[in-house]
């Protein structure tokens, strides 16, 4: 799963803009870089780490919603097969049924 990261170019005249596949994001972590910066490492396990220089607080905020995405790109990876329209607990198959008891 790829996601677009893109960080404007502004105050602190440093951006970026790029395809991530979040499958090979290994680590993320806020740095307080110099003169009250911060700076976001995404830390990828197949190529060079991306920084993102701000704020504490933008810092914070990205990281946080970077953390949702992860999260939930877990939640989805975990899941092999995927049945439409879902089933009920009620349509089970007879035999799964019979085990439980």
């Amino acid at each position: 799963m790829f996601i677009e990261i893109i960080n404007q170019d502004g105050k602190y005249n440093s951006s970026y803009r790029g395809m991530v596949n979040i499958q090979y994001v290994h680590q993320i972590q806020i740095i307080k870089g110099r003169h009250r910066s911060y700076e976001l490492h995404i830390n990828l396990s197949n190529s060079p780490s991306i920084e993102l220089l701000g704020t504490k607080e933008e810092c914070e905020r990205f990281y946080n919603q970077l953390q949702e995405v992860l999260k939930t790109y877990q939640q989805l990876s975990t899941t092999n097969t995927l049945v439409f329209p879902p089933q009920l607990p009620s349509e089970l198959p007879t035999g799964e049924n019979e085990e439980q008891d």
